[in-house]
């Protein structure tokens, strides 16, 4: 879900790393396509390499309960992030759950069961098919690990842009300027009975999260240079990733170059409706301009 905020904070600050020499390692451009799912199936056709110098994060979150496999549950929350270090620009892409897909080798379904049936790797590979945009890395995180995250930097501060009032999810907030703990976080964003548009502005909410992180790292790291190193060790620690530490803390290094405000929060739009009795969404077509949009510089220019 939106537990891996400090990774992702540290992930979105690369956009100002090109200065710096930050090297990640190379990623072959069929990586996803050859990652076979359980079962042997192919995982989907080739995309091509991202635009040069564009990096792509898959972040999730997984349904997991403690003593689950996280790897192999239905995603909770999906968001790819894409970053273009030339422009120091970004987007954070965020995915409703039951966006109604085609999974490579599984037919059409709920994004969030691509995981299910073949790991963070099918899922990159279903949203490289319906996007066209190469990912580099994933970032996985569980419902305790998102928890444990927050309290390990200390809370976070976020707008609350709306109030919010939800039984199901725990979230009591009004609107403005809020420090959350882990549970409280977690409670943000999981809310979609209180808020606009239901799991689009959940979605939205999750973006919120991560660019909230982001800000916390930088002024963290303005008072306490050395405070990148807890933030990358309580990642480590609460995440799974493909990211080596060494690159997590090259990502950290360069932590102070990139301003919240040159990354977009944006989520894949779209229309609630049924397949047989199962409530989905459909993936509107003018997402396909949206994506294209991304694709071409990691950022959205319309």
């Amino acid at each position: 879900m939106r537990r891996s905020l400090a990774v992702l904070a540290v992930v979105l600050a690369v956009a100002g790393s090109a200065a710096g020499g930050l090297a990640l390692r190379a990623q072959s451009p069929a990586r996803a396509q050859d990652a076979a799912p359980a079962g042997g199936e192919s995982s989907g056709s080739f995309v091509p390499p991202a635009a040069p110098g564009l990096i792509t994060i898959l972040v999730l979150g997984s349904d997991a309960r403690p003593g689950e496999p996280i790897a192999r549950l239905r995603s909770d929350s999906i968001h790819l992030v894409t970053i273009n270090p030339r422009t120091g620009a970004g987007t954070v892409l965020g995915f409703p759950r039951d966006s109604y897909v085609a999974i490579p080798g599984r037919g059409s379904a709920r994004i969030n069961e691509a995981m299910v049936y073949g790991g963070p790797q099918l899922t990159e590979a279903t949203i490289e098919s319906l996007t066209g945009i190469h990912i580099d890395y994933y970032v996985l995180a569980s419902f305790q690990g998102f928890s444990d995250l927050v309290d390990g930097i200390g809370g976070i501060v976020v707008d609350v842009p709306y109030d919010m009032q939800d039984p199901y999810s725990g979230a009591n907030f009004r609107k403005g300027r809020t420090k959350l703990n882990g549970t409280r976080a977690l409670a943000f964003a999981r809310d979609r009975h209180s808020v606009p548009g239901g799991d689009f502005g959940r979605s939205e909410n999750q973006g919120r999260l991560l660019l909230a992180a982001l800000r916390q790292l930088r002024q963290d790291f303005a008072l306490a240079p050395a405070s990148v190193t807890k933030w990358v060790v309580v990642a480590a620690r609460h995440v799974t990733t493909d990211l080596t530490i060494p690159e997590l803390f090259r990502l950290g290094a360069a932590a102070t170059r990139i301003r919240p405000g040159r990354v977009t929060n944006v989520v894949v739009p779209g229309s609630v409706g049924m397949v047989g009795s199962a409530s989905v969404v459909f993936v509107a077509p003018s997402a396909q301009a949206l994506f294209a949009d991304i694709r071409d510089d990691g950022a959205v220019n319309g």
